[in-house]
């Protein structure tokens, strides 16, 4: 039983911490809103830091420390905790503090506490707290959240670095987008770094090769053993394993379940495809990867197509393959996407009757097309993209068409339709509520 004492020590030492500044994360957190906000997201993608973003945001507006409460629930004191604990928790609180008003309550890595749910749900029936909760993503998921909280909160996802947020953390002060202009250098070398490492925060942050790799192997580690091995009860580890390489290696492609199969068959393996799906909606789940579904209006068509994988981090594949440049440039334009996707809008790949393809197709009050293209200057590679988004644009009525590139920019009229060029690291510095300008 974790006691009012116990409460007492962790909160003392939250009252002696001070924040220190931190990397401003993209993300807006609506602290004011009468919903239990509850941040999820992927292993070491940085949910405790925006927590403590909120508090300073707090604190500048000019809420009382005393108002603030914060515990993780990993401290040592509270181990064993349960749901019927926790009103030792505001107890202590109003011992130690001196509150007034509305109270703002951070519990970070709530799963931990065994009927966390029903607490939470009567505290914020009493409309007294703001809460925000954390949880790591082998024991809470999103969509776990939804249902335990039943219509009661919102969800924001973190992701690791966007690229302005991993240009920011490098130090990088970028006040003009000049195409010609000395810092152009630095943020292409910044870039290629995004697209070989990967941008988990404390990837991003240090220097060494070796030592990244190091890191990225523990995360991988961890997201097998931790959050779906032992989350799902997974028996299978051999081949879990082999399908977690062979995915993580496989970022910006078609996810076939029948090839797969194949493939475990071919060396005397015995799975089912039935379980094979199960893997993928596993680190799907998890968020290891996510899933690009094309564009049909029909949502049985929709669901019953082919499905696109995309890694949540490239450095993930960096331990099992050396980079495509191609794949891992689409693959994090697929991510900024998410990140910056309304829950009104969508985001899927485009198949044409002549069998080409868009990679991309967002909807919402206005569609665009994207394709995506490390390199433009082969006259087939650029004949290819530009055909498919002029079929596109033609086809749903639309003047314009984006091929992003890796730095090559410009733009071109093909029949009637405008081709925009525009490089990687422009359009997601330039990133501003799913649009680039």
């Amino acid at each position: 039983m974790v006691t009012v004492e116990d409460f007492k020590y962790v909160l003392t030492l939250w009252g002696d911490h001070k924040i220190s500044d931190l990397i401003e994360r993209d993300i807006k957190i609506d602290l004011e809103s009468n919903k239990i906000t509850a941040i999820a997201g992927s292993r070491r993608s940085g949910k405790t830091y925006v927590m403590f973003q909120c508090m300073n945001e707090l604190l500048q507006k000019g809420v009382k420390k005393d108002n603030i409460l914060y515990v993780n629930f990993e401290n040592e004191r509270l181990v064993g905790i349960t749901a019927s604990d926790l009103d030792g928790l505001l107890i202590a609180h109003k011992e130690l503090f001196n509150p007034d008003e509305t109270i703002y309550v951070f519990l970070d890595e709530i799963q931990i506490v065994e009927n966390w749910d029903k607490w939470v749900r009567k505290i914020y029936d009493t409309g007294k707290y703001r809460l925000v909760v954390t949880g790591s993503s082998s024991e809470l998921l999103s969509s776990e959240i939804a249902t335990s909280l039943a219509g009661r909160s919102l969800t924001y996802v973190v992701y690791p670095f966007s690229f302005k947020e991993y240009v920011a953390a490098k130090g990088l002060k970028i006040n003009k987008l000049q195409k010609y202009s000395i810092e152009k250098g630095t943020i292409l070398k910044a870039m290629n770094e995004f697209l070989e490492y990967g941008s988990f925060p404390e990837i991003a942050m240090t220097p060494s090769v070796s030592r990244k790799l190091e890191i990225l192997s523990s995360y991988f580690d961890a997201i097998f053993f931790k959050d779906i091995v032992r989350r799902y009860g997974i028996r299978e580890v051999g081949e879990l394993n082999i399908f977690l390489k062979i995915l993580s290696s496989s970022y910006a492609s078609y996810f076939s379940s029948v090839k797969s199969l194949n493939y475990f068959r071919s060396t005397g393996r015995k799975i089912s495809r039935v379980t094979l799906l199960n893997f993928l909606d596993y680190s799907k789940s998890v968020f290891l990867v996510g899933l690009l579904e094309k564009y049909e209006k029909s949502v049985r068509k929709r669901i019953s197509t082919q499905s696109k994988t995309y890694i949540i981090d490239i450095g993930i594949s960096r331990l099992f393959s050396d980079i495509d440049k191609g794949r891992a440039l689409e693959n994090a334009v697929f991510i900024e996407l998410s990140r910056k996707k309304e829950a009104t809008e969508s985001i899927n790949y485009l198949k044409l009757k002549s069998g080409k393809e868009v990679d991309f197709i967002l909807g919402g009050k206005t569609k665009e097309i994207i394709q995506v293209s490390y390199e433009v200057s082969a006259l087939n590679t650029r004949s290819r993209e530009t055909s498919a988004l002029v079929e596109a644009a033609r086809g749903l009525g639309m003047k314009t068409g984006k091929i992003i590139t890796y730095d090559y920019e410009g733009e071109e009229t093909i029949n009637g339709i405008l081709i925009q060029y525009i490089p990687f690291w422009i359009w997601a510095l330039s990133f501003v509520n799913g649009k680039a300008p």
